[in-house]
């Protein structure tokens, strides 16, 4: 009898284990390597460098990539950063992109037009709420990955979601935001 009852303990357990585990998405895991996106303008406030390597260790995998490109974009639109922070924030978004887009996109040229569409935001008070990154495998190899992304915004119909497809490109191991387009809209499946 209890050999059946230890038997039945531990299949218990064994089962927690599972659901617990299994209901950790990958935005879950990276919560745990980077916390937010208050937590990170906060680490890139306290000590830039720091907050880079920590960045550049996250860039070996596409969508931590995205992840921590997508909590910049949070940051950014919320409403609630200085000037200062948005030159903080643009300049580590840089640090994600490609060599060849850096060349195309001169910092200036990219603050000037990425302050206007802040300022664009916040004058009809739009935000990102919410955002879902999807890869494409269809059109992605060990060298170059598709990643969809949805930007859920606190706008109402058509204006309240926001569509893009990046293309990333390994780069000495490090995933790199080679460029992106607006996309039509696509389902999100699964995480």
């Amino acid at each position: 009898m209890r050999k059946y009852f230890v038997i039945l303990i531990m299949i218990c357990f064994g089962i927690l284990f599972f659901v617990n585990f299994s209901n950790t998405t990958s935005k879950d895991k990276f919560d745990i390597s980077l916390s937010n996106a208050d937590k990170l303008l906060k680490d890139l406030q306290k000590d830039y460098q720091k907050a880079i390597i920590n960045i550049r260790k996250l860039q070996s995998d596409p969508k931590q990539t995205m992840e921590v490109n997508n909590l910049i974009m949070e940051m950014l639109y919320s409403n609630e950063v200085s000037e200062k922070d948005i030159e903080l924030l643009l300049n580590a978004q840089r640090e994600l992109y490609d060599e060849k887009l850096l060349e195309v996109n001169p910092k200036d040229v990219h603050f000037k037009k990425a302050k206007e569409e802040i300022e664009a935001y916040n004058k009809t008070d739009t935000k990102i709420l919410e955002y879902h990154i999807q890869e494409d495998n269809s059109n992605s190899s060990e060298e170059m990955k598709i990643m969809k992304v949805v930007y859920y915004l606190n706008k109402i119909g058509p204006k309240g979601q926001v569509y893009e497809e990046f293309l990333l490109v390994k780069d000495n191991e490090l995933w790199k935001i080679k460029g992106w387009q607006k996309t039509d809209e696509f389902i999100i499946v699964g995480d």
